[in-house]
This record gives C-alpha cells, sequence and structure tokens, in this order.
C-alpha cells in the first residue's frame, strides 16, 4: 500500500470532523437564548392585551341575567390574560411593564364606571321616552304581545337601534338594555309557539343586537385607554 496513503485518510478523516464541528457549531445559534423566549412572549401577551381592551370588549350593561353573564365572561377573560402576564413580568421591560400597569389601571376604571353605571336606577319618563323611540309607543311592551307578533316586533327594535345608535351615550345604552331584556322576557313568555322561522329570525336579529352593544362597550374602552 503507498505510504501516503493512510496519511491522506487520517487528514480527511480530521477535516471532515473539523467540518461536522463548525456545522454543529453554526447550527446551535439558530436554537434561541430560552432567557430571550418568555420576553418574546411575554411582549406578544401584552400586546394580545392592548389589543383585546381596544376590540374585543364585551357588553356590561344592565344587571339581567345576559348583561350579567357577558360582564362575568368579560371579567373572566381579563383575569385570565393579566394571569398569564403576571407569571412574565420579569421578561418586560421597563417600558413595558409600565404600559401594563396603566393598562390594568385604565380597565379597572372602566369596570367601575359600568357597575356604578348599572347600579343607578333608572328614570321611568326616560325609559318610556326610548322605548316610544324604538317601537313608536311610550308603553309597547306593557301590551301582550303575541307569538305571530314577535317576528315583527324585533324587527321593528333593531331598525331603530340601527337608525339611532350611533348618537346613544353609554347611558343611553342603559335603557335600551332594560327594553330589549324586557322584549326578551315578553318572547320567553310566548316561546313555544312561535314558527320555527320566526326563531331562526329573532336570533340573527339578536346576535346584531349583541354585536352593535359590544361595539359599543368597545369604543367606550378604547377611549378609556386614549385617556
Amino acid at each position: 500500500m503507498n505510504p501516503i496513503y493512510p496519511k491522506f485518510l487520517a487528514a480527511g478523516a480530521l477535516t471532515l470532523a473539523l467540518l461536522g464541528g463548525t456545522a454543529c457549531e453554526r447550527t446551535s445559534p439558530s436554537n434561541d437564548n430560552p432567557k430571550d423566549q418568555p420576553q418574546t412572549r411575554a411582549e406578544q401577551d401584552l400586546a394580545e392585551l392592548r389589543e383585546w381592551m381596544r376590540d374585543k370588549t364585551d357588553s356590561t350593561g344592565r344587571n339581567d341575567s345576559d348583561t350579567t353573564k357577558r360582564g362575568a365572561r368579560i371579567r373572566e377573560e381579563f383575569r385570565e390574560k393579566t394571569a398569564q402576564l403576571d407569571t412574565k413580568m420579569d421578561s418586560l421591560s421597563a417600558k413595558s411593564k409600565a404600559e401594563y400597569k396603566e393598562l390594568r389601571r385604565k380597565y379597572e376604571n372602566w369596570e367601575t364606571r359600568n357597575q356604578q353605571r348599572s347600579a343607578m336606577p333608572l328614570n321611568q319618563q326616560t325609559l318610556q321616552r326610548f322605548e316610544e323611540e324604538l317601537f313608536g309607543s311610550a308603553n309597547a311592551l306593557d301590551a301582550q304581545l303575541t307569538a305571530a307578533q314577535m317576528r315583527e316586533v324585533y324587527t321593528q327594535f333593531l331598525q331603530n337601534v340601527r337608525a339611532r345608535r350611533t348618537t346613544w351615550t353609554a347611558a343611553d345604552w342603559d335603557y335600551v338594555d332594560e327594553i330589549y331584556s324586557r322584549l326578551n322576557q315578553k318572547k320567553d313568555q310566548v316561546e313555544d309557539q312561535i314558527p320555527g322561522q320566526d326563531k331562526l329570525k329573532i336570533k340573527a336579529l339578536q346576535a346584531e343586537y349583541l354585536t352593535l352593544e359590544t361595539t359599543k362597550d368597545a369604543k367606550d374602552l378604547a377611549r378609556e385607554i386614549k385617556q
């Protein structure tokens, strides 16, 4: 055997070993430093909380069963989002910590105002005025509504909500929420007699109302954030 050949093989093996080691060293930086991961995740969670407060706030109106459930849902979502961030506070920059603290403060102020407003009694004359605007009569919901009438009543209600909602304040929405709750109670009394197609239409109108109401509260919270 040529004495040069074993030397050539040894040199080749050494070269491959060196190349392999270099390749390993080059790929290792692609695995991000674990200490950086929580910081990245924490900043993402903060951004998600910021967007949630701007765009995804549910309605928290008067204390009927529907609005109570929505209020509980928004508080639970806020608790979950802040609980995630609380475990990652050390990963936030000083600027992000200050922003998080401010977001919490503004949310709590907004929630407190909603609870205070919900606890205030409604003025009956104002309630009648809104009922007349929405149904054409100040005592429309005092009448006995039949199952055959329910679809048309909901349709009229939503038509007027669409037309007037941009001028309503948060306090105005409290009266509209109360009227909506009473309308739902009227429907429940004749639920078993409402035709199937009418039920589907009413559900669609209810969903639209809740969407409009949610948009109102999202804008209300967005104004709080900007203050």
